[in-house]
């Protein structure tokens, strides 16, 4: 097993109870999570070591925050406490052809807070196997993209392999601003999760607005020997509602490009599943399987998130193991 840092924003999240919409909600559930805790927290129920780059605010939220991590098993030894809020979005849930609403509200979270102190990136990196970002953390500022770069830029001298996955979030930043930044943090990726729409459409690549699996091959191909990434990960998503949809995975390692099956299946929330489905071709590289077996372990592991509430996921290896094997029954015994 591997030892991974994720470094990122983690968010309190509020959704009205019973499917209700955020303009006549009274309650919500509370959860927290965020791309980045997400992969770290579904990489610990896989058994491996991990910890979590961010700050919190010193108060109850902060607590609360804190101890979510923990029941998780990820590290927060380098989760600093500053700031006076933790970041919050609001998710008013998708309903057969209804789609999901996501309203942020993180300004001057206390994650903005963390450019100001001097990180050691030695001790950070310290016996560390792994460093997982996203495209989500540079797009909150101007300071915290800088960090990033640095964080990316200290890994690689450190010889900690740096994962990226795109995701791009069109309310915080332009596409061309993404790409800009995407291309720099290519440079110094190992890994990335980037699917055939970002290629189209942020990188400007040309192919067919509906998915092309030979076009997404080529683009892996071209990119891994243009920015010498070892491995190029995504999904194919098929949505026929809000609550039923069909996934299929593909990666791209050492010259090969493989699909994994097709899954249909009704989803009880549409959250993290792209982190699930991340850490799970993590685990598989840090395992050393083959490209078949990590792309189907990743996809199930992202299938399976759907069939939860919450930002991550809570399965074990075994779990997914057994689904893999086991997912056209209807009972378990």
């Amino acid at each position: 097993m591997g030892k991974v840092i994720t470094f990122g924003e983690l968010m309190l999240r509020l959704t009205p109870n019973r499917k209700g919409r955020l303009n006549q909600a009274s309650e919500f559930k509370a959860y927290y999570g965020g791309a980045e805790a997400n992969v770290a927290m579904s990489l610990s129920k896989f058994g491996h070591d991990t910890g979590f780059l961010s700050a919190f605010p010193q108060n109850d939220i902060g607590d609360a925050a804190i101890s979510h991590l923990s029941s998780g098993g990820v590290d927060t030894a380098w989760v600093f406490r500053q700031g006076e809020r933790l970041g919050t979005y609001y998710y008013e849930e998708g309903y057969s052809l209804k789609q999901a609403k996501v309203i942020y509200d993180r300004e001057h979270s206390a994650i903005h807070q963390l450019p100001e102190l001097p990180l050691d990136w030695q001790s950070i990196y310290r016996d560390v196997d792994l460093l997982h970002i996203t495209g989500i953390t540079p797009a909150l500022s101007k300071p915290l993209k800088d960090l990033t770069l640095e964080a990316v830029q200290a890994a690689n001298e450190y010889g900690v392999k740096v994962s990226f996955d795109f995701n791009f979030r069109g309310k915080l930043w332009t596409a061309d601003e993404a790409k800009e930044t995407f291309l720099v943090i290519l440079t110094y990726a190992d890994i990335c999760f980037a699917g055939y729409k970002d290629f189209i459409h942020l990188l400007g690549e040309d192919g067919p607005e509906t998915f092309s699996e030979t076009h997404l091959a080529k683009f892996y191909e071209d990119y891994a020997k243009q920015y010498n990434i070892d491995v190029f990960a995504s999904t194919d998503r098929q949505v026929m509602s809000a609550s039923q949809n069909r996934l299929r995975g593909f990666i791209y390692q050492n010259g090969q490009f493989v699909q994994s099956e097709t899954f249909s299946f009704e989803l009880l929330e549409r959250i993290g599943g792209g982190d699930a489905f991340a850490a799970g071709i993590l685990h598989g590289l840090l395992k050393q399987m083959d490209p078949s077996e990590t792309v189907e372990f990743g996809t199930a592991s992202g299938v399976l998130k759907h069939m939860v509430y919450g930002d991550h996921n809570q399965y074990t290896e075994t779990e997914v193991q057994d689904f893999l094997k086991h997912y056209d029954q209807d009972v378990s015994r």
